[in-house]
């Protein structure tokens, strides 16, 4: 294998930590075999990173100081770095550095375009029975998202700003790019690159151990994740179903109202498992994988289930869980966003129909495997060498 050397810095405000953590370590093993050395710089250090990793602490714990701006002008100067891949946020100090250093810079996008309009919407509707909240938000909010669309105008400056930054823009899947293109009125010749996220292939993987079980695992917030959408659903159809349980991995800000749901809801067989470092046991039983999000951008989730053998189901609510979970059907079941009964239908059709889900559970397999670390790593590598090394 022909090897190139190059030195790839990322910035990350804490680390290691959730998704975006977690695809910064299969980036750096993916493209450790083509001779690059990897680095973070991170404002809160954590233990744990993978070997391939060298962890750097900044002087300042706020992500946007400009203490913290000289101190990564100073790292990538004496450490020579190639590249620097600001992944996920919207950095004040971006263009700062990129006066100041030779390196070429990558950003890359880990969400639905625009995601940041969605979520302070989702948060502004969540009034929570508050007289105040909801006239604040039907007579001030409402009204700038559907009118004045002055959240869009702030965001797209700020995407614009990065893009024209960048010598590389990343998204996760080709509908991404689409849309990116469309906002921000580019030429058909452009700065945005494809790549997925990567997932790991299963060694060994026993699916004679499944059980009947449902699963979601995540963070359980009301701006993206809706699990009481779940909760709701399985309301619909957990009578049906006895043999059946519903588990909950995670936590979040929403968990005790959704305990409170459950239980006056009069929920049978619902597990609240709470959040946890290790979610391998929760996917090696479960046969089915529920996500009911609002929005999503390439959900690690999904993957996750489809590498071990558990078979999602999730509203079709972006192009990244279309991209993931089609054809529906085969690699997944995608629904119309967000039909309630549809998703009870599909999720009861599935539970009651063994050889269907077994079918399914063996072709959600390959498809995961479509996003193999040596694949996901070589167009990494690609995309690097472009930028003329």
């Amino acid at each position: 294998m022909d090897k190139k050397e190059g030195r790839v810095l990322f910035f990350h405000a804490e680390f290691p930590s959730g998704g975006g953590e977690r695809v910064t370590r299969d980036i750096a093993r993916g493209i450790h075999s083509y001779g690059y050395e990897v680095y973070v710089v991170t404002c809160w250090k954590k233990e744990g990173p993978s070997p391939e990793v060298t962890l750097l602490e900044l002087p300042d714990k706020k992500v946007n100081t400009q203490k913290n701006a000289e101190a990564i002008i100073d790292v990538i100067q004496s450490l020579s770095i190639d590249i620097f891949v600001l992944p996920g946020f919207l950095w004040n100090y971006l263009g700062f550095v990129q006066k100041q250093v030779l390196c070429k810079f990558v950003y890359i996008l880990h969400n639905i375009p625009l995601w940041e309009v969605i979520a302070k919407r989702e948060r502004r509707k969540r009034t929570q029975g508050s007289v105040l909240k909801m006239l604040e938000w039907y007579l001030i909010a409402y009204p700038k998202f559907v009118w004045l669309k002055s959240y869009d105008k702030f965001y797209i400056k700020q995407y614009r700003e990065v893009y024209d930054l960048v010598d590389a823009y990343v998204v996760l899947c080709d509908g991404y790019k689409t849309e990116l293109e469309q906002i921000l009125k580019l030429p058909k010749q452009n700065k945005i690159s494809v790549i997925h996220n990567s997932e790991r292939i299963i060694e060994d993987l026993n699916l004679d151990r499944k059980k009947k079980q449902i699963v979601f695992v995540g963070n359980m917030t009301y701006e993206n994740k809706r699990v009481d959408r779940l909760l709701d659903i399985w309301g619909m159809i957990f009578e049906r179903v006895p043999d059946w349980e519903l588990i909950l991995v995670g936590g979040g800000q929403e968990k005790e109202n959704l305990q409170k749901q459950s239980v006056h809801m009069g929920l049978k067989r619902v597990v609240f498992a709470g959040g946890t470092s290790n979610v391998q046991p929760y996917y090696d039983d479960a046969s089915v994988f529920c996500l009911t999000s609002t929005f999503e951008g390439w959900p690690l989730c999904l993957s996750e289930a489809q590498a071990n053998g558990v078979v999602p189901i999730a509203f079709n609510c972006c192009a990244g869980i279309e991209e993931m979970l089609s054809p529906s059907g085969i690699n997944g079941i995608l629904i119309s966003p967000f039909d309630m009964h549809e998703f009870a239908d599909a999720l009861y059709q599935l539970l009651i129909s063994p050889e269907l889900l077994d079918k399914m559970r063996r072709n959600v397999i390959l498809k995961s495997h479509v996003y193999s670390l040596d694949k996901i790593g070589k167009q990494w590598v690609n995309l690097f060498e472009s930028l003329n090394l």
